[in-house]
């Protein structure tokens, strides 16, 4: 089964999810509030991924984008399940130092503060590169507000990595996707 875990400012009503759904309609959605802390955030990604209700001999899978592929590595270590991760945060801490301010969800139009307390809270994360687990990593090539090199430097002994000229936003599943995330599952 694959669990979805969003980006910054998103939600599960996100067109990734929506793409997943197409080819994985049981595909279930993890939620977090980006006003939270890491810490917290995580635990409570830990707890709706615990609670899922899997039929006999299934697998978890996360899959992330952005920031949420930042938090779907560091679930999956702690879970030990198998993680896709596109367009990942790789340093959560700086590429978020950006939005410290005034910020609006992307679904609901809420207004909401992100503080420097909130940034800071991603300096401290554990380094899950080195976990038994596989994981798959997308690139979009034309990624504008996360630095693709960055990913894959960081990733590139520790993951498959799949390039896409796809931009932040993926605007399709290809068939390599797709094909991996179902060997994923197995």
């Amino acid at each position: 089964m694959i669990a979805y875990i969003h980006g910054f400012n998103s939600s599960p009503e996100s067109n990734t999810f929506k793409l997943l759904r197409q080819f994985f309609p049981d595909a279930q959605a993890l939620n977090y509030p980006s006003s939270g802390l890491f810490p917290e955030n995580l635990a409570r990604l830990q707890k709706q991924a615990r609670a899922l209700s899997m039929p006999p001999g299934t697998s978890l899978i996360l899959v992330g984008s952005s920031l949420g592929g930042f938090y779907a590595s560091q679930l999956s270590a702690l879970l030990g399940c198998n993680c896709a991760l596109f367009n990942p945060s790789v340093w959560p801490a700086q590429s978020l130092r950006q939005f410290v301010g005034p910020n609006t969800y992307f679904y609901g139009g809420q207004h909401w503060e992100f503080t420097e307390a909130m940034c800071d809270s991603y300096s401290i994360f554990s380094d899950v590169r080195t976990a038994p687990v596989k994981r798959f990593l997308v690139l979009g090539l034309a990624d504008t507000l996360l630095n693709p090199e960055e990913a894959r430097a960081y990733w590139k002994n520790h993951a498959a990595i799949h390039e896409t000229n796809d931009g932040h936003s993926l605007a399709a599943l290809d068939d390599t996707i797709v094909s991996t995330l179902r060997n994923l599952q197995q």
